[in-house]
């Protein structure tokens, strides 16, 4: 048997003909920018968030790129970030020009939020928490300190969609919150898209423009802005997928509570923690094992398609050779990053698979 580490077939496939049907429609009427149909997604993401406003875009990083351009982020500024987290984050903070300061993760692999008080300087604009893998980081801690200090506190919540933290959605605590669509999140596009909720009526009415050339009216251009509008193909694919994603969620944490009864018994292996109160969306089933390599080897020969998130902590990336940071120690993302191992999780994996996913990791550890 084969269990592949994702399979987006099998909720797209239920969705061509109608998707296919709409855009047959746009290209009659010759609607491909900034059409009625993402208005539409835009209004209801934003009702699904419980946000006030949603400004599309094209892609995740852009979508935090528009979220510290319109608040006036960049040159000279510092941003604090996770440093166990994809590095889109960090390079997000340096295409506005400003420095990305990096952060340890927690045991619950998100950022730790005890240790960003001291990263805080003069220059510091911004903390952007990272929702990882499925779950929020602690918001309510973050959105009193980054008052405090007068910065803004902003989400990363590319890998959160639905999730929640006690009564708190997804950027109730911050100033906004950046998302991707990139096809394997929980809810993703047919090629890329992103989107920045928030509930305030500048930062929204300043998105707006940044993302289409700086204008409001065409060929009239109030600010500097750039062209990174969500496709209107997107557009349809994400309204009717948002349609399924509390089902497909639920679906997630099926298998992720299979996994976690069927392999708690196993003392190897580090099992993920779910942070106080969090609603988790098991965006990945991430954990920890020993001799990595030799582990993900035998599940591939025995039909197994793991993933690995990630293979190395951003500040140990090539492209951070000259940071400052670079010999900073990050205790706990060092520590951990050698054994993360994720395990496959989807909507509509069967219980065929997800028990042969359990009986080859069981069988590993025997």
């Amino acid at each position: 048997m084969y269990v592949p580490f994702n399979d987006l077939t099998r909720i797209h496939n239920p969705l061509k003909k109608i998707v296919i049907k709409k855009f047959e429609k746009i290209i009659d009427k010759n609607d491909f920018v900034l059409n009625e149909d993402i208005k539409k997604f835009e209004k209801n993401f934003s009702n699904f968030t419980k946000q006030k406003y949603a400004v599309s875009c094209a892609n995740g990083t852009d979508a935090i790129e528009l979220l510290l351009r319109g608040l006036g982020i960049g040159a000279n500024d510092e941003v604090i970030v996770p440093v166990n987290t994809y590095i889109a984050t960090a390079f997000a903070v340096e295409n506005v020009g400003a420095k990305p300061i990096f952060v340890d993760n927690d045991d619950y692999y998100l950022m730790d939020s005890k240790k960003v008080e001291s990263k805080i300087s003069p220059k510091t604009k911004a903390v952007i928490g990272v929702n990882l893998y499925g779950q929020m980081c602690d918001t309510s801690y973050l959105k009193k300190l980054c008052k405090e200090k007068g910065v803004f506190f902003l989400e990363d919540a590319a890998q959160s969609h639905g999730a929640k933290q006690r009564d708190y959605n997804v950027g109730d605590n911050s100033y906004g919150a950046a998302y991707s669509f990139y096809p394997g999140k929980n809810l993703g596009a047919w090629g890329d898209g992103g989107i920045v909720t928030t509930n305030s009526l500048r930062l929204y009415n300043r998105m707006n423009k940044i993302r289409n050339f700086g204008s409001k009216v065409k060929n009239f251009h109030e600010i500097q802005g750039s062209n990174t509008r969500l496709q209107p193909l997107q557009a349809i694919v994400l309204n009717e997928k948002l349609k399924y994603l509390s089902e497909w969620n639920q679906e997630r944490t099926f298998v992720a509570n299979k996994y976690m009864e069927s392999l708690l018994d196993i003392d190897k292996i580090i099992l993920p923690k779910t942070f106080y109160g969090n609603h988790h969306v098991w965006h990945l089933f991430v954990m920890q094992v020993p001799n990595r390599n030799k582990f993900l080897e035998y599940c591939f020969s025995n039909g197994v398609e793991l993933g690995i998130h990630y293979r190395l902590p951003i500040i140990k990336q090539e492209a951070y050779k000259e940071s400052s940071q670079r010999n900073d120690n990050f205790e706990k993302s060092f520590s951990q990053y050698r054994n993360l191992i994720t395990l496959p999780i989807f909507p509509k994996m069967d219980k065929k698979e997800i028990n042969h996913v359990i009986s080859v990791v069981r069988k590993y550890f025997k």
